[in-house]
């Protein structure tokens, strides 16, 4: 036992059954290269070694500046003398410590044991304040690594010294606008969790770099306004623009602006983007229970994650564009992953926040700047749960016309506008063919189709009935919603306890339908007779006869 624990590395957690990392093997060489080097020898002398090995060739010259990297990294004691060395020896700008570091902090960050985390920030806070090119995309990647709706030790210790880098390093940031950008975006999102630390100052400069957020810089200063140092920032955007940039024309500047994929992606971990991007790429329609449970039980299940959903559904929406082969195929849909996240909310300010992400795109969407992808995903929500659960179709229903004088009433008519640009485009790109359905369904309530009647009176009407080319367009465009629906469609935001065998379920799914559960939401299933008039009047008068 006693020799298996000392061929145990220094650098990446792991049980005696786990397979030696690659990585950390060859680090390893790389330190015992070194050493071999330097042992015995006075700090001149092994100077001299490791210079005069590097001038031998490219594979010496990597080898010492890892096993250099290292060291620093596993032996504190020596992380100054092993950083002046690297700077001293490194023949390529640093760039073959930059590329282990991304490597580490996209694949192996989870992994680190406790000194190397520590010694890999303040590597990187080296790397900053020495300006190394390209430290500003580690620094970025770093930023990625701090998980929203995470309170625990870790990840505040992580937030609290990549915060403390952007503000001791400030005049590296402002030569970086995306950094600068990316930071205020991070920052003004894990507020939300973590109280309120120390700000960015969004001066004018900050301000205008800033800008290029767009529309999702307005959504997470709404979310933190009360706080007093931001307070001032708010009021300003608002109501005195100019303040802040004299560029700066308003609120509106912003909210019409599209935010970038980039920001989007900043606030979710690689091993949460990695596991999104699995499900929606790799993951058949009716088999995504086992993997939405590891999820939930991995970053969902505490309170504070509840924020955590907002980030989630805004990646999906803005980030998450599958290509037309996997829409027409049986892989999970962007829509279903969203429904789930949305039943499974146990927090109703989290579950408005998670709805107003939902629909955020849809505020100000304009058709020659904004994506169809973009706002797909929640009439495909509304339009899949109406049969299973007609209650999660009513509450998205209910927001989308309740937000057109709330979200902020001197907006309104362009608010106004950007739901009904959003309803347009939907069926000129036949993700419905009708809306009528939807609309003015018998499930809803009396008073929910009432105001929608009222405020989408163009949509509620019914509509002529379709020609036979009309019916074959649709169908070869709305296959991503209609695939395998009928089978699956009632389990598709399933929450009941994991199975072990796909075998099994295959089969207790073909002798009976499995119990459908929505959390929080409970009401009891009443059978009754359905309605089938709308339908009916779209038929001519022969057909609607028999």
């Amino acid at each position: 036992m006693e020799a298996k624990e000392g061929k145990k590395g220094r650098l990446l957690l792991g049980s005696q059954l786990d397979a030696k990392d690659e990585l950390e093997e060859r680090l390893e060489r790389c330190v015992g290269i070194v050493q071999a080097l330097t042992n015995g020898l006075s700090e001149r002398e092994a100077n001299d070694a490791l210079t005069a090995n590097v001038c031998k060739g490219q594979q010496q010259h990597e080898e010492v500046c890892l096993g250099l990297f290292s060291l620093l990294l596993t032996e504190p004691a020596q992380a100054q003398r092993c950083y002046r060395d690297l700077t001293l020896l490194s023949r390529d700008g640093m760039s073959i410590i930059l590329l282990k570091i991304n490597q580490i902090l996209m694949e192996k960050f989870l992994k680190l044991q406790d000194t190397p985390r520590t010694q890999l920030v303040w590597l990187v806070k080296e790397l900053v304040k020495s300006g190394v090119v390209g430290a500003d995309g580690v620094l970025m990647t770093l930023l990625k690594q701090i998980a929203g709706g995470d309170i625990s030790s870790k990840n505040l210790w992580l937030s609290e010294n990549v915060l403390e880098i952007l503000l001791d390093q400030k005049e590296f940031v402002l030569k970086n606008g995306m950094l600068i950008a990316m930071s205020v975006y991070t920052y003004l999102r894990l507020i939300v969790d973590h109280g309120a630390p120390n700000l960015l100052i969004l001066r004018q400069k900050e301000f205008a770099e800033c800008q290029i957020i767009g529309r999702d810089l307005v959504r997470l200063l709404q979310n933190v306004a009360r706080i007093p140092e931001v307070e001032l920032v708010w009021k300003d955007l608002l109501h005195n623009p100019q303040v802040l940039s004299p560029q700066f024309t308003g609120v509106l500047q912003l909210l019409t602006a599209r935010t970038s994929r980039k920001f989007l992606a900043c606030r979710l971990t690689p091993d949460m983007e990695t596991k999104l991007l699995f499900m929606t790429s790799r993951v058949r329609f009716g088999q995504q229970k086992r993997y939405q449970d590891w999820f939930q039980r991995q970053y969902l299940s505490t309170a504070e994650s509840q924020s955590l959903r907002c980030d989630l559904i805004r990646y999906i929406c803005g980030v998450v564009h599958p290509s037309n082969e996997v829409l027409s195929s049986d892989i999970l849909p962007r829509w279903a992953i969203i429904g789930w996240l949305l039943t499974t909310c146990t927090s109703n300010v989290a579950a408005s926040n998670a709805k107003l992400a939902l629909f955020y795109d849809w505020l100000f969407f304009n058709p020659e700047k904004d994506s169809i992808m973009n706002i797909e995903p929640a009439i495909l929500v509304m339009h899949h749960s109406m049969k299973p659960h007609p209650a999660i179709t009513a509450t998205l229903l209910d927001f989308m016309c309740r937000i057109i004088p709330h979200f902020f009433p001197p907006l309104e008519t362009q608010v106004r506008q950007g739901v009904f640009n959003s309803l347009t485009f939907i069926m000129e790109k036949r993700v419905l063919a009708h809306l009528a359905p939807l609309f003015d369904n018998p499930k809803l309530d009396r008073e929910l189709r009432s105001m929608l009647r009222e405020r989408f009176p163009e949509f509620c009407s019914s509509p002529s009935p379709p020609t036979e080319g009309t019916v074959k367009m649709e169908e070869s465009v709305s296959m991503e919603m209609d695939n395998n629906v009928l089978d699956k469609e009632e389990g598709c935001y399933d929450n009941t306890e994991a199975a072990f065998s796909d075998d099994e379920e295959e089969v207790s799914n073909k002798g009976k339908k499995r119990e459908f559960r929505f959390h929080p939401i409970r009401e009891a299933v009443v059978e009754e007779p359905a309605d089938i008039t709308p339908w009916l009047d779209q038929l001519d008068d022969t057909m609607k006869e028999k």
